[in-house]
């Protein structure tokens, strides 16, 4: 159902509460003082034993109610819900907030419950929040539609939780330190209203600038990459994800397998879809707060700013860790700077106006340094010393930093002198951050954003694969699982293969031999085993007839040792192929689908795990990505002298693998391994393939 429809479930103007109190302690007693403090439209409190509450006319049932509210918010027990429920679609409730816990998060009968709801949301065409949820909060208009304890500050921040109990700890956070938000939504179960639906219902929102997502599970993997992407052009998300270890594992027996792991695949998605992922809540609200106050920096180049040389040489110091670097000042500012500040100071970058500095000294400091075209963004340090003027000194920061569009976050350490001026940095749209550590990740994120949304790839759609090629790759998967047939696969969708032929004995071998040429790499053909290596099933560099008649018989020696059971369907003659080893396989994720891997290859691939993940589609573009992010990237660039290595075929390679994933769901997961990229210009091979059905 289209999230279009949820103006009126945030914008109610009355609202119906099933289960309502007089009774402090109840949850129909908070949120009816909630709603009363600020609500300005029709509240009908629905309770079969009171005549009012809290001084509103109150009704025996939701029937007897005198018109159909815009918005219901129930509170009572699970197993009555589904009845409360009902009577609201006959009534013509069309919106409804479902407080009650009880439901699939406490088991089999919970499950029932739930199933119930969702029928019934089908059958009247209704929009549910929750249930197991906190219920909302608006800002404008201002609704506390929930039975949490905070009222935020107005501000431009959406933040929408699936968990009640980490949403009030932020509420409260962000009261204490006058952080503003547009909305406030709770999901719990979301048997109906999810992170997608918000998603889409805020990218239009005027009143929200960043979204906010604390996620336990996504309800459709692949459509929130596809509204993610569409939404994270227009304003930024950020997420932090819990539970992405929680999932259990299945068995795997490919290196792809195995290394895409739940959080993986989570970061590989986030990324894809431009969302900005963070670790914990203090990044989570330090990020929300900087993306919410400033503009987002051209460059990744920083200036900072101190009364301390500790706390500066820490912000430098994390900087390159983070991908920023410190800006070199024109030949300009550092006159100025030197001209202007006492003889101790230091006036290269970090600038140390040190201990004693007021307000005038800093203002004049970040007049020179806002100035410098050289500056994207600067990071204002200040320790509490008995003369520290810090409201003065926030004051004279703020008032230059209007004047221009460069991101400034203060980093002003302490906690007793620095709390009570929370209201003045929000007037003035100073982020405050009081650790270095998390100061520098936020603008090392709200950078990264930046660039990434410059370079935003354009998708082009691409044609789908002819059903003849599809239908032909089939009759292969019906064959054994063996190197060969998945040979036989890869080779329908265009991938590079290295030149080898599959032989059932010595007699066959020297005939592929013949055509190939020496040397060669010899290698076991068998169902039941995927790591040849590992049983003694492969040999290499045979040079001649001789070698190549003794290799065969040594493999069949060695896979009798050591997997007796193991079915020898034949040999994989192969020319030997001397490169550089990457992986790129294949895993089809339960939540997002098919999922590419690249990375080192060879026998330590899971020893230096050296990988990057992407959700398919893959296309040229982010495919480039993926090269980047290795750490063996330089490598495959020419480091030291050495030729480039051919980067378009391995792209193209990753380009057709993703293909062959959404033509092919049958197949679970593929190890391409090593894939030995040669010079540019001269390709890559696939050397060793291995399919899981």
């Amino acid at each position: 159902m289209s999230s279009k429809n949820l103006d009126q479930f945030f914008h109610p103007q009355s609202i119906a509460v099933i289960g309502a109190s007089n009774h402090d302690g109840k949850v129909g007693n908070d949120v009816m003082r909630n709603l009363n403090l600020n609500f300005s439209g029709q509240i009908y409190p629905v309770n079969p034993h009171d005549s009012e509450v809290l001084g509103y006319k109150s009704y025996n049932t939701i029937k007897s109610l005198p018109r159909a509210a815009d918005l219901a918010i129930i509170v009572i027990p699970a197993a009555v819900v589904p009845q409360a429920v009902k009577e609201c679609g006959q009534k013509g409730i069309k919106n409804i907030v479902i407080i009650s816990a009880g439901f699939k998060e406490v088991g089999a009968e919970g499950v029932k419950l739930e199933q119930q709801l969702a029928d019934l949301k089908n059958r009247f065409g209704l929009r549910i929040l929750g249930p197991n949820c906190l219920g909302y909060i608006t800002a404008l208009p201002q609704i506390n539609a929930s039975f949490a304890n905070e009222f935020p500050e107005t501000g431009n921040i959406a933040f929408i939780s699936q968990s009640g109990a980490l949403g009030t700890a932020i509420l409260d956070m962000a009261a204490a330190q006058k952080i503003g938000l547009s909305y406030f939504v709770s999901l719990g179960n979301k048997c109906d209203i999810d992170e997608i639906d918000m998603l889409e219902y805020l990218a239009t929102d005027k009143n929200t600038k960043v979204i906010l997502l604390y996620l336990e599970n996504i309800s459709d993997g692949p459509r929130f990459i596809e509204v993610a992407k569409k939404v994270t052009h227009k304003k930024p998300v950020i997420v932090l994800k819990s539970g992405k270890t929680a999932r259990g594992m299945k068995a795997v027996s490919s290196h792809t397998g195995s290394l895409a792991g739940a959080a993986e695949v989570y970061s590989a998605a986030f990324k894809q879809a431009g969302v900005i992922e963070v670790e914990d809540v203090e990044d989570f609200e330090a990020v929300a707060e900087l993306m919410s106050y400033q503009e987002c920096p051209k460059g990744n180049r920083v200036a900072v700013l101190t009364n301390a040389g500790g706390p500066g040489i820490l912000v430098t110091d994390l900087l390159p860790r983070y991908g920023l670097e410190l800006a070199a000042f024109s030949v300009e500012t550092a006159a100025k700077l030197k001209a202007g500040l006492p003889p101790a100071a230091s006036v290269g970058n970090p600038v140390d106006i040190i201990g004693d500095a007021l307000a005038d000294r800093y203002a004049y400091a970040f007049g020179q340094i806002v100035k410098d075209k050289n500056v994207d963004s600067i990071i204002v340090v200040l320790t509490p010393q008995k003369m520290t003027q810090i409201a003065a000194t926030a004051e004279a920061i703020g008032k230059q930093n209007a004047q221009t569009r460069k991101p400034v976050i203060l980093c002003f350490m302490g906690e007793k002198s620095i709390v009570p001026h929370y209201a003045l940095f929000k007037k003035y749209l100073l982020p405050q951050v009081n650790f270095p550590l998390t100061t520098v990740r936020a603008l090392s994120v709200m950078t990264a954003y930046a660039a990434a949304r410059n370079q935003a790839e354009k998708i082009s759609k691409k044609k789908p694969l002819a059903a003849a090629l599809v239908r032909k790759a089939r009759v292969f998967l019906k064959q054994p699982s063996n190197e060969q047939s998945s040979r036989n696969i890869l080779s329908l969708f265009g991938l590079p293969l290295h030149n080898a032929g599959l032989a059932k004995n010595f007699i066959e071998a020297k005939r592929i031999a013949a055509k190939i040429g020496y040397p060669l790499a010899v290698k076991v053909v068998s169902e039941q085993i995927l790591h040849k290596s590992d049983v003694g099933g492969v040999v290499v560099d045979v040079k001649n007839e001789v070698e190549l008649e003794k290799a065969i018989s040594k493999i069949a020696s060695n896979v009798h040792k050591g997997a007796r059971s193991a079915k020898i369907d034949g040999y994989l003659i192969g020319e030997m192929v001397l490169g550089t080893q990457l992986i790129v396989g294949l895993k089809r994720d339960d939540q997002f689908g098919p999922v590419i891997m690249l990375g080192l290859g060879g026998i330590y691939t899971e020893v230096f795990k050296d990988v990057v993940f992407r959700i398919a589609p893959v296309g040229a573009a982010e495919a480039q990505k993926m090269l980047s992010e290795l750490k063996i990237y330089p490598i495959i660039k020419g480091a030291r002298g050495q030729k480039p290595l051919d980067e378009s075929a391995l792209v193209d390679l990753i380009v057709k693998l993703s293909d062959l994933s959404l033509a092919l769901p049958e197949i679970k997961e593929i190890d391409l391994n090593p894939v030995v990229v040669l010079e540019r210009g001269r390709g890559v091979k696939i050397v060793d393939a291995r399919m899981v059905k």
